[in-house]
């Protein structure tokens, strides 16, 4: 059974590096959502009777699909900006981590997205002591951001 030290309380290192992936889900999303615009603003069929050529779909919906995608490609250059930044962030409050695997641990969890299970292969520990290594990096970020005035 796991024992929370802090029931109902969140904590702010994790939030504070889970920032990064959070964003690159949003990128993705509407990368996904420029490429469906794209495609309906493109997906027009062609029918050939007698001497006139038809389309269907009207003008209007292809003009909106257009106009959808110009919106999400611009919202998305400012996501990926504001990611940048955010990495800049992150990678800062990492390199305070005066442990290097500590800092392994941290990038690959909050910058690569992967899980404890997978990164206590890579740096040869077992998971309990994964999980420690992980517990040891978050209080780490959590002074550091203490004493950048990053949290309360």
């Amino acid at each position: 059974m796991k024992h929370n030290k802090n029931p109902g309380k969140k904590n702010p290192a994790k939030d504070y590096l889970s920032r990064y992936r959070a964003l690159q889900s949003k990128c993705a999303a509407l990368e996904r959502a420029i490429r469906t615009a794209i495609e309906n603003a493109t997906n027009t069929t062609v029918s050939l009777k007698e001497i006139c050529v038809q389309t269907s779909g009207s003008g209007e919906a292809m003009a909106n699909a257009v106009v959808s995608a110009i919106d999400a490609t611009r919202y998305l250059d400012e996501e990926r900006v504001e990611a940048a930044e955010t990495m800049r962030e992150i990678m800062r409050a990492i390199k305070s981590v005066p442990d290097e695997v500590q800092q392994t641990v941290l990038i690959e969890k909050y910058i690569n997205g992967r899980t404890l299970q997978e990164i206590q292969y890579d740096i040869h520990y077992e998971y309990r002591n994964t999980r420690i290594i992980h517990g040891k990096a978050l209080w780490n970020v959590w002074q550091y951001m203490k004493k950048e005035g990053l949290c309360a």
